[in-house]
């Protein structure tokens, strides 16, 4: 079984999630009736309220923490 390294997969998630909840908060400005995501990070993510410009950003650090902490969690369970 081949192992994984640690910081490759903990920098792909991380960045992963954050272009996914960028591009999620943009379909959500660009069509405001697409609200399921956008009920969901209000619900998972402590602080974020759709939408302004603070929220945002922190709704970005805590979905790249949460990518982070998924690597963090699952590399070692692999290894």
């Amino acid at each position: 079984m081949k192992t994984l390294h640690f910081w490759p997969v903990a920098w792909t998630l991380a960045v992963f999630s954050a272009v996914v909840f960028t591009l999620d908060v943009l379909a959500g400005v660009l069509f405001p009736n697409w609200w399921v995501m956008q009920n969901l990070y209000e619900s998972l993510l402590p602080g974020y309220t759709f939408i302004t410009w603070g929220t945002y950003f922190l709704g970005l650090v805590e979905v790249f923490v949460g990518g982070w902490l998924t690597a963090v969690l699952f590399v070692p369970i692999w290894n």
